[in-house]
């Protein structure tokens, strides 16, 4: 019996978001990065599931995400995650010609206040999904995005 359940628990993968939902994944130079959703915070982990190089969490109600303005070529979202004067800055980006072939990209700019220290990319067709479900997440606990000022609101018009 015992046997047994060892095989089934070598057989499942490891779950990178064990007690929450994905909201997005990618791997850049074949290492895992993950944002999860769990009990009111989104968490950024970066490494193996077992053992992340680096696990970020914050709750949605001070989560700096900033959505897509409306304009331009591509349709891009970033979140960031502050850590010790660095900010790890996720984003997602799409073309919006639809002549595009390019896809999906994503990946990770670390930021020491407004200096960009490294910009990280995700392998081609890696990126899970854009960031648009944090908009969502967001608006489920009653902010509103107010595009003149460029911030989450309690009060939504």
């Amino acid at each position: 019996m015992r046997a047994a359940l060892l095989l089934i628990a070598l057989a499942s993968p490891a779950t990178a978001c064990p007690t929450g939902a994905e909201v997005f994944s990618c791997t850049i130079k074949g290492k895992p990065l993950h944002l999860c959703h769990d009990a009111g915070r989104l968490t950024y982990s970066f490494g193996p599931a077992d053992k992340p190089e680096l696990s970020l969490s914050q709750p949605l109600d001070t989560l700096a995400f900033t959505p897509w303005p409306g304009i331009g070529g591509d349709i891009w979202e970033t979140v960031a995650f502050p850590n010790e004067g660095y900010a790890y800055e996720v984003w997602t980006s799409v073309t919006r010609d639809p002549d595009s072939t390019t896809g999906l990209r994503g990946g990770v700019t670390v930021l020491q206040g407004e200096t960009t220290v490294a910009r990280l990319t995700c392998d081609p067709g890696t990126p899970s999904q854009s960031l648009d479900v944090i908009y969502e997440l967001k608006e489920a606990i009653g902010q509103c995005w107010d595009f003149d000022s460029r911030s989450w609101q309690r009060v939504c018009n």
